[in-house]
This record gives structure tokens, sequence and C-alpha cells, in this order.
């Protein structure tokens, strides 16, 4: 079963785990078809991590909220911040397209929408630099 799931997409070893729990499987048993799936190359955490960033950062997420998600699966900052050096992502960059895209060239005419703007960003996991950044460059 856990392979058939694994030659569909990536997974953690928490959601693995959980999957398997769902279907029945003892606790002895899951880690056992942990252990192997990992010995044998079909379950790589690390993957599964570099899949995960590489999707969000493709869909406009910041590092804040791709830690958040990451901490679901057991994940910590510190695997999630190399991942990000080892692919060179450009966190102020990310935050000015994904702005650029939602407002384009738009001015901010009032404090209020210049406040709305920011929430918008610092939603989508942007630290506070980031979102300057993307806003002071399309002013």
């Amino acid at each position: 079963m856990a392979l058939n799931w694994l030659s569909r997409r990536d997974y953690s070893e928490a959601q693995l785990s959980q999957r398997l729990a769902r279907q029945g499987g003892e606790r002895a048993d899951i880690a056992q078809v942990i252990e192997w799936c990992k010995a044998e190359n079909y379950l790589s955490q690390q993957r599964f991590i570099e899949m995960l960033v590489r999707s969000r950062v493709n869909k406009g997420y910041g590092l804040n909220y791709i830690v958040q998600e990451c901490r679901l699966q057991n994940i910590s900052r510190e695997q999630v911040q190399q991942c990000a050096l080892q692919l060179n992502v450009d966190w102020f960059n990310v935050a000015l397209k994904l702005y650029e895209k939602k407002y384009g060239q738009t001015e901010v005419t009032e404090y209020k929408d210049k406040l709305k703007r920011m929430a918008y960003l610092q939603r989508r996991g942007f630290s506070n630099e980031q979102i300057q950044f993307a806003i002071n460059q399309t002013e």
C-alpha cells in the first residue's frame, strides 16, 4: 500500500505514517515500513521538503508560510531554510512578483489601502523587509 502511494507523489514521513495508521496499521509495523521505504529511497524527507518549497514558492508563498505548513509534517525551520538556500530562493523577488501579479502597477492611494496590501503579503508568509521592498519597488 505504501509503495502504491509513494509511486504517485512524495510524502513526508509523518504523512505516510498517518495514512498507514488510518488504514489500521500497527505502530511497530508502520515504523518498519517507513524504515524500509527510506532504506530503498522510496521515501525521502529531503526530497519532500524540496518539492514542497519549490511548489509553494512557485505559488507565491513566503518562508514563514512554508515553515508553518512544514511544522505539521514535523519538519524544522532549519531544514526548510537549508532547502531554500540550496534552491537559491530570492524571497524579495518572490514577494515582488506576487505583489505585481496581485496589484499590477496601481499606486497606493491611501494608507488604508497600503495596510491592506501589506496584510496580504504578510498572510502569504513574507517578512516585513520583503513586504516593504515589494511595495517600495512599485511606488
